[in-house]
């Protein structure tokens, strides 16, 4: 792949099983990130009329797109190209990953999971673990060199609530939040507690097991959906950062075109 030329603003897309995020990366960070439904085309169109008009004025810009969705990403692509007057980049077919992979099949790797731990790595700047609580939740570790070193994947707290409503008689379908006490005292607590403190619980057993690994605890940083829950409630988080995917996607083209 060629180097791309600097861009003065970057149009950042992470395209996800759920949700598309989106956000504007200049001089001034990223910023005005908003997320539409995957599944709801008619929300694409005014998002991204809106983040496009914070990249209209710029001399040099580019959008760049991070997906783990390749439907909808066709779809997204020709939205760009037809509100935006450029052919949008995308991450791994026209831009490398923003680190080197030391895992075993560095194709089947989300583009998601290598864009968060390469921005969780620019900003700790050491070993890090790195957890995305969206559709699924994913745990990886980064190497204190800056490698993905590649790491867990187990349902979403969704996922979780859906499957207990949908392959059982009687447990009903409820949201992922925080529990009210250890104890559930009803069937919808209950869930709650055992959707939520088992998810802080694998957390918590993978990043261990992480760190015995590394000889050191890597620090921790956590993004997506329900990760404000996790970070209320897990002491060993040492930060939530929302837009971590969409950092990474424009730290991708800054690296590809040599931009700090």
């Amino acid at each position: 792949m060629s180097q791309v030329p600097p861009a003065e603003t970057v149009v950042a897309l992470d395209v996800g099983n759920t949700r598309i995020g989106m956000a504007v990366w200049d001089d001034d960070g990223l910023h005005d990130s908003r997320r539409v439904s995957t599944r709801r085309p008619a929300e694409w169109r005014p998002a991204l009329e809106d983040i496009w008009a914070h990249a209209r004025n710029a001399r040099r810009r580019a959008v760049v797109i991070g997906s783990i969705c390749p439907k909808a990403t066709v779809e997204l692509a020709a939205l760009v190209g037809e509100l935006c007057q450029v052919e949008p980049l995308r991450i791994r077919d026209d831009l490398p990953l923003p680190m080197p992979l030391d895992i075993e099949n560095p194709d089947e790797v989300g583009v998601d999971r290598v864009c968060a731990a390469a921005a969780a790595y620019d900003r700790v700047q050491g070993a890090c673990a790195v957890a995305s609580f969206g559709t699924a939740t994913t745990v990886d570790c980064v190497s204190p060199e800056g490698h993905f070193l590649g790491g867990a994947i187990l349902p979403g707290m969704e996922i979780s609530c859906d499957v207990l409503h949908d392959r059982t008689a009687l447990l009903p379908r409820v949201c992922p939040g925080a529990p009210n006490s250890p104890f559930g005292r009803n069937t919808h607590d209950a869930i709650i507690n055992g959707v939520t403190w088992g998810t802080i619980g694998a957390l918590r057993e993978i990043v261990e097991r992480f760190a015995a690994e590394l000889r050191q605890w890597p620090e921790l940083v956590i993004t997506g959906g329900n990760a404000p829950i996790v970070g209320e409630l897990a002491e060993f988080v040492d930060a939530v950062v929302p837009d971590l995917c969409l950092m990474g996607i424009a730290l991708a083209y800054r690296q590809a075109a040599g931009q700090p």
